[in-house]
């Protein structure tokens, strides 16, 4: 399978340090900074006190490099601003912000749970231009190789990313993707360190009518049951055979649906969508067999949901299927779209979907938990590829929008929809997707990036977009400890 094939749009219906730490970055941090507990948590132990401001201390006035591996004597624990240094503001920072809280204290409001899709279809070293718009600091690789992956594991963790969503294709659409993981990804020697989900990629796996999941097929309805069942065994692979720790929500294996909204020939016809709810019902049980747990299911509904404040029927009854939903990215995938900008503007479109998708998803259930529907925000920013509108952003539009949309997040969605949920096993944590660790031919690519369509004006070395994710979450600490609640 070649990367162009990977996602077909057509498928689915749609066409030196000095430098980069110079006035710009140190300017936008006030003196009076106060930082989020979990991030002011330096050594990552739950608790804020003098071991914290000590570390800081010892860190003072060293500096990252924006090479793939740190200068040696640089502790990115201490790096709160994602600056890929520690200057005299960092550690006040840390200081002001345990003072204020008192030395000793418990970090209450748990570290947010970050997960970007990891991919595994890379099987040759030279990949043409057109199907690579992000590429690796340290140039192509094998998805094969665990060498590789023990690289970008270090990295996920220096730079907050805490779940890897591996994108799941069955055999009979690729030959490799499976063996790839079990070669690379599960034999990395810092394994243990990652918490595994996986992405189901329906829009390659099942047979498509104009773009779309018939499920009056009985081959569709066939496929399902079968990569449901070939999922959980990768998941008890995770589980069982490898170091890595299965990502749970509400005790259950977390699986993402890509293109869940393309399930559904006719929305007129409602036939099919009570077939689809029988297929997915099955589906749940054949997973459970061989897991010992449902699937914690999570659809590719939230734009859909977010178009209207009443959500047609056919929207809804795909909806319930599912326990939590999420959207893969935020952009605009219409070829006749002009270029666009990562502005405030940009930001408040993706807030007020987030707005419109609540108040669409108000009371919804899920058909077979009872349980209301979870929003999972999206901070991939879009997509920027050949042939389609290219979004662009630098280091600081990226943090601004990450903050925003976590800030309606944690300040309003989670209290009034979901109160006293975080710190349960329901949300141990407020939980993001952050788009793509690793897929280069859509361009939204978080790892450090020689080039990046999407990435204007780079200042941080090809570091821009996973020095902004740590600015915000902090470094990954449940790479050393567990989530709470899970």
């Amino acid at each position: 399978m070649t990367d162009l094939d990977r996602r077909s749009f057509l498928r689915v219906g749609t066409l030196g340090l000095a430098g980069a730490m110079g006035g710009g970055l140190r300017a936008q941090t006030s003196p009076s900074v106060i930082l989020p507990p979990y991030v002011a948590d330096i050594n990552g132990n739950g608790l804020l006190g003098s071991d914290d401001t000590q570390l800081m201390r010892g860190a003072l006035f060293t500096s990252r490099g924006f090479a793939l591996e740190p200068n040696r004597g640089f502790d990115f624990r201490a790096d709160v601003f994602g600056r890929a240094g520690i200057d005299q503001d960092a550690v006040d920072a840390v200081s002001r912000t345990i003072g204020l809280l008192d030395d000793g204290v418990l970090v209450n409001a748990p570290r947010p749970i970050t997960v970007a899709w990891h991919y595994g279809w890379y099987d040759r070293l030279r990949r043409p231009l057109l199907l690579q718009t992000a590429r690796y600091l340290g140039g192509n690789y094998l998805s094969r190789n665990p060498q590789v992956e023990e690289g970008f594991n270090r990295l996920k963790n220096e730079f907050g990313i805490t779940v890897d969503a591996l994108s799941w294709i069955p055999t009979r659409a690729s030959s490799s993707v499976l063996s790839n993981y079990r070669s690379g990804y599960f034999a990395a020697a810092n394994a243990a360190t990652r918490y595994v989900a996986l992405l189901y990629e329906s829009i390659l796996a099942l047979p498509q009518t104009g773009g779309r999941a018939d499920f009056r097929s009985s081959r569709v309805q066939f496929q399902v049951l079968s990569d449901f069942g070939a999922m959980a065994k990768t998941l008890v692979e995770a589980r069982d055979q490898y170091p890595t720790r299965v990502f749970l929500l509400d005790g259950r294996p977390v699986v993402f649906i890509f293109a869940s909204h393309s399930w559904g020939l006719n929305p007129a016809d409602t036939t099919e969508f009570e077939q689809m709810a029988a297929v997915v019902d099955e589906a749940r049980e054949t997973f459970r067999a061989v897991y010992g747990e449902y699937p914690y299911l999570v659809g590719e509904e939230l734009l859909q949901m977010a178009s209207t404040l009443t959500p047609s029927p056919d929207r809804v009854s795909r909806a319930i299927n599912f326990d939590a939903i999420y959207a893969y990215h935020g952009a605009n995938l219409k070829s006749s779209a002009p270029p666009f900008a990562m502005t405030e503007l940009y930001g408040a479109l993706q807030r007020f979907r987030l707005t419109r998708a609540t108040q669409a998803v108000h009371g919804l259930k899920s058909r077979f938990t009872g349980n209301r529907l979870l929003i999972i925000p999206s901070l991939a920013g879009g997509f920027a590829k050949h042939g389609l509108p290219i979004l662009s952003a630098n280091r600081q539009a990226y943090a601004d929008f990450v903050k925003l949309l976590t800030r309606f997040y944690s300040e309003t969605y989670l209290p009034n929809e979901w109160p006293g949920a975080v710190g349960t096993p329901a949300l141990p944590a407020p939980l993001y997707s952050v788009g793509s660790w690793n897929e280069e031919f859509e361009g939204h690519a978080v790892f450090p990036a020689q080039f990046n369509l999407a990435l204007t004006a780079s200042t941080q070395g090809g570091f821009d977009f996973v020095m902004a994710l740590k600015q915000v979450f902090g470094w990954n600490h449940y790479a050393e400890r567990a989530i709470r609640s899970s």
